[in-house]
């Protein structure tokens, strides 16, 4: 209960706390720590600083207590300055010297509600020393709101109007800590914050006043209140100010200020209205003379408020004229590698054009920023081989050390550099792009990184080369195609949308198209037709990029069917109709591509093909009413009545091989080559219509021959349909097994044969019915180049391939009238009509 002795003990306490023994600082606090907080001291500490402290309120005891547990919480002295980073040279790491644990234990026990109390003490000595207290307690989220919600934010902006100007840096310091949560911003916001932080803080006297204040503005503003009372208070003027560099400046250059001032002013610049207002008052002129600091951390604040402010047009033009280009290529030789990060990202908001590309060649920025690229891939490969050898439980060589991954932020910010030089086709042409270890050959290595973020801008940057042919080429060779279509599965959107832009370019041709499909990009490239964005929301651009990419696949006949038959056909109809305008016209396009190439898709959807359509080994009709389904799911049901797929596949088929080679025989015998098949003249029409009746013929002999109308019920070609599917244990049935076929056979059969004998001249189509003892109902037209009628009109004629097996029947034009068999032959109620 005597004061004199509890004081002793507390300052003996911060003694330790303050200088530690021999050198050995950390070790000393982390004893300290363990001391009061497993000891059951931090209780009694916080008890001190109560009015029922069994020594009484007593302001000395509460100083010392105060500055005993900002240093367990984390506090090192430097000049008056927090300092968070570094202690003693060696990093901070809360998990080994117990800073986090220790706050957090100060919160459980009800610490904060006596100190943010104490902030209203009638001692200024000790209200400051509570600030302080609660800026080393409020670096994390939760302990900022608690002092939000015991009302901080409002009594320290009282302590910022009081003549005490350590007091008041206290208060400036530890709002620039609160204020970080977005609860605290909207309550500066109602306390009209800002014109306080800017006439009691920023216009101070004191530099460590202006560096606190400037930083808690810049924290404040991320919310458009703040953002708002800081452009009314004219706070933009205030900020340049500070940085001291301009030709008529009052003010002395502090370099702690500078950092401050131009974060703040970083922060500003994501406003279109703050970026104006900073170029029009010569802002950007003054951020530009500050990277001429001798200090990095000026040097790397105001690049990243260059950066900003290169969001926009006349930025970019006015930062291009002072330098910037040349500024930005400078800082990438800094020893510093945040000061690097942020010239890239500068970089990257610089090139956006033809003529700031050019800028960018003639300062040699090509050379340097590829020598940071090497440096940083170099790095991470080296990690990546320990890492790899430490997985497989090898033990570090002699003298090895267990190193860090490289910064992931630099190794972002680079390659957002890189993505922004490959996308001027000026900069992509510069030899050192393509070169060996060059700019792709590194950016190749690292979509390999572990990390989404890095593989990611890696992609988006070699999506770039795959525009050109010889960019294509190199990527083909380094086996690009597998890395972006594993980038497909990401999370990003843009990294989604660069993935499928790429696999779409590879297909621009037929090598890049068999090499897309011999990667398996088939699969994921028709699941990003459902992509998601990180939130789960419909990702459309990337759903479109997919799209056109699957429509550039489908110009290769097996591309298409591979597509078809893993669902891409079913997606796209779906999504024809969507609300979104662009996606379903993109989606109708490639559709209409597959159809192109895939006749067992189009029969299926369309119910024909026309003459252009040209049917192939392979194709196969699955008939009406049921989903599209690739033919190794068909041939896999189970044998039923109610499925019939025609199959024509003579590669397997040896009944339909031995069908074809009898027809292609005679029809070289009835004089049918090459010639007679382009010529148009009289002679040549009548062999080719020859050939046609002899086609069907030998369709109609294979399936039963000709029958009359009467006996059509009684043919019995259901039970021999049925032979053939138990025959190969199969809905799919072989179109040479069938002995028994009526038209839908017969027509199938026809326009397999006839593309191959006489290409381009026959159609095939089938009843528009789902319904009814007539579902199927199909039939052939054929046409004969040359074949016109008085007014150049292009005849067309129906054939019979049940009845009167190879008459033609004349289809009509406006000139001549339409054979009466015509209606009847392609009604679809053909047996009533009779």
């Amino acid at each position: 209960p005597e004061v004199p002795v509890t004081l002793l003990a507390a300052q003996a306490l911060f003694q330790f706390a303050k200088e530690g023994a021999d050198g050995d600082e950390p070790m000393i606090i982390t004893n300290l720590r363990g001391a009061i907080g497993d000891g059951g001291g931090l209780p009694v500490l916080i008890k001190l600083l109560t009015k029922d402290a069994w020594c009484g309120s007593n302001t000395d005891v509460q100083g010392v207590c105060l500055l005993t547990l900002a240093r367990c919480a984390g506090e090192a002295m430097a000049d008056g300055r927090l300092v968070l980073r570094m202690r003693n040279g060696e990093r901070c790491i809360a998990d080994k010297n117990g800073e986090e644990k220790c706050r957090l234990k100060i919160v459980e026990l009800g610490g904060l509600r006596p100190i943010v109390e104490l902030l209203k003490s009638d001692s200024l000595h000790v209200a400051g020393k509570a600030a302080y207290t609660l800026a080393c307690l409020a670096l994390d989220n939760p302990v900022r709101l608690a002092v939000h919600i015991l009302g901080g934010v409002q009594f320290l902006l009282a302590l910022m109007k009081v003549d005490d100007q350590i007091v008041v840096d206290h208060a400036a310091l530890a709002l620039s800590q609160i204020v970080q949560h977005v609860e605290a911003k909207d309550e500066l916001y109602r306390l009209h914050g800002m014109k306080v932080l800017l006439d009691q803080g920023v216009n101070s006297e004191s530099v460590d006043v202006q560096e606190n204040a400037a930083r808690a503005v810049g924290y404040a503003i991320e919310t458009e209140g703040n953002l708002k009372d800081l452009r009314r208070q004219m706070g933009i003027d205030r900020l340049k100010e500070m940085l001291a560099a301009l030709p008529n400046t009052t003010r002395t250059p502090n370099d702690k200020v500078r950092q401050s001032a131009c974060f703040a002013l970083a922060v500003a610049s994501f406003d279109a209205e703050c970026r104006t207002e900073i170029r029009m008052k010569q802002g950007l002129r003054a951020l530009m003379n500050c990277l001429n600091s001798d200090d990095t951390r000026v040097q790397e604040e105001a690049l990243m408020a260059i950066a900003n402010c290169a969001y926009d047009m006349p930025c970019k033009q006015t930062i291009a004229t002072l330098g910037g280009m040349r500024n930005g290529i400078a800082m990438l030789s800094n020893p510093e590698m945040p000061v690097v990060a942020n010239a890239c990202v500068a970089l990257s908001r610089l090139i956006f054009d033809f003529v700031s590309g050019a800028d960018f060649i003639e300062e040699e920025g090509v050379g340097a920023l590829l020598e940071v690229l090497q440096q940083y891939t170099k790095s991470y490969l080296v990690y990546a081989d320990q890492r790899a050898r430490l997985d497989m439980k090898e033990q570090l060589r002699n003298g090895e050390q267990e190193l860090e991954m490289p910064d992931l932020r630099l190794g972002r910010s680079i390659l957002d550099a890189c993505k922004s030089c490959a996308e001027q086709a000026n900069v992509r042409a510069h030899p050192l792009m393509s070169a060996p270890n060059g700019f792709f050959e590194n950016i190749m290595k690292m979509i390999k990184h572990t990390d989404e973020v890095v593989s990611g801008m890696s992609c988006q940057a070699l999506t770039h080369a795959a525009f050109d042919v010889d960019g294509r080429r190199l990527l083909l060779e380094m086996n690009a195609i597998p890395e972006f279509v594993r980038c497909l599965t990401y999370k990003d959107v843009e990294t989604q949308l660069a993935a499928a832009r790429a696999i779409g370019n590879f297909a621009m041709d037929s090598h890049g198209r068999q090499k897309v499909q011999e990667s398996g990009a088939m699969p994921p490239l028709v699941k990003q037709l459902q992509a998601k964005d990180e939130n789960g929301k419909d990702a459309i651009e990337p759903r479109r990029a997919a799209i056109h990419a699957i429509g550039k696949c489908a110009s290769d006949r097996n591309s298409a069917v591979e597509l078809c038959d893993i669902g891409a056909l079913s997606q796209l109809l779906s999504l024809m109709h969507t609300h979104w305008k662009q996606l379903g016209q993109a989606a109708e396009d490639t559709v209409e591509r597959l159809l192109a190439k895939s006749q067992s898709a189009k029969m299926w959807l369309r119910g024909e093909l026309d003459y252009e359509d040209m049917s192939d080994d392979g194709w196969f009709d699955m008939g009406l009413g049921k989903p599209y389904t690739s033919l190794q799911v068909l041939q896999a049901e189970k044998v039923g009545t109610d499925r019939e797929v025609l199959l024509a596949d003579a590669r397997q088929d040896k009944n339909l091989a031995a069908v074809f080679e009898d027809i292609r025989r005679k029809a070289e015998e009835l004089g049918l080559n090459g010639d007679v098949a382009d010529k148009r003249d009289a002679e040549s029409t009548q062999i080719k219509r020859d050939v046609v009746r002899m086609i069907a013929e030998k369709i109609s002999d294979a399936m039963g021959g000709s029958i009359s109308y009467e006996e059509y019920n009684n043919f019995g070609y259901s039970t021999d349909i049925q032979r053939c599917k138990e025959f190969r244990k199969s809905n799919v049935v072989w179109i040479g097994d069938v002995r028994k076929g009526v038209c839908r056979h017969r027509a199938f059969l026809f326009k397999y044969v006839c593309d191959k004998v006489l290409p381009y001249l026959c159609r095939l189509e089938r009843a528009k019915i789902d319904r009814g003892v007539h579902v199927g109902h199909a039939w052939n037209c054929v046409k004969f180049y040359g074949d016109n009628d008085m007014d150049g009109h292009q005849r067309t004629y129906t054939v019979d391939l049940m009845h009167d097996v190879g008459a033609l029947y004349e289809n009509g034009t406006e000139s001549l009238p339409q054979d009466e068999m015509v209606p009847l032959y392609q009604h679809k109620d053909i047996f009533a009509t009779f």
